[in-house]
């Protein structure tokens, strides 16, 4: 396997990388040279997902009504390269019928800003990594 990833890396002028462990090991393994291979942080907008936009109705509307409850928001896109295509909102919706959730669908600038400040606790779902993407 690590032929295959030596091949396909030495025929880009960039390795991008989520982090210095993952930069260390490919270069350890000779898989390109250390000068192409680059750190690509993904870090969150500070501007955009700032407590400033911590809105009381937000937070009423993703408690159900209940704003003085605990509130956990669970973030993540069900998008097609994270496998998910057998889960169906509908089918999760029934699934959590009677129990506190709420199903925004997708929200987009200063709504999701104020979901994610509204929130006591945030959590995103990540699809897996691999190596070679």
């Amino acid at each position: 396997m690590w032929w295959v990833i030596k091949f396909l890396h030495k025929a880009v002028d960039l390795t991008l990388v989520p982090s210095a462990a993952l930069a260390k090991e490919l270069e350890a393994a000779r898989v390109t040279a250390g000068n192409k291979i680059r750190l690509w942080n993904k870090g969150v907008d500070s501007e955009s997902f700032h407590p400033k936009y911590r809105s009381q109705e937000m937070r009423i509307r993703l408690s159900n009504g209940e704003p003085e409850r605990p509130l956990k928001d669970l973030v993540g896109r069900l998008g097609v390269e994270k496998s998910l295509d057998l889960l169906k909102r509908e089918h999760l919706e029934k699934l959590f019928s009677g129990m506190p959730v709420v199903f925004t669908g997708m929200l987009r600038g200063e709504e999701l800003s104020q979901a994610y400040a509204s929130g006591d606790v945030s959590s995103c779902l990540q699809n897996q990594r691999r190596l070679d993407t």
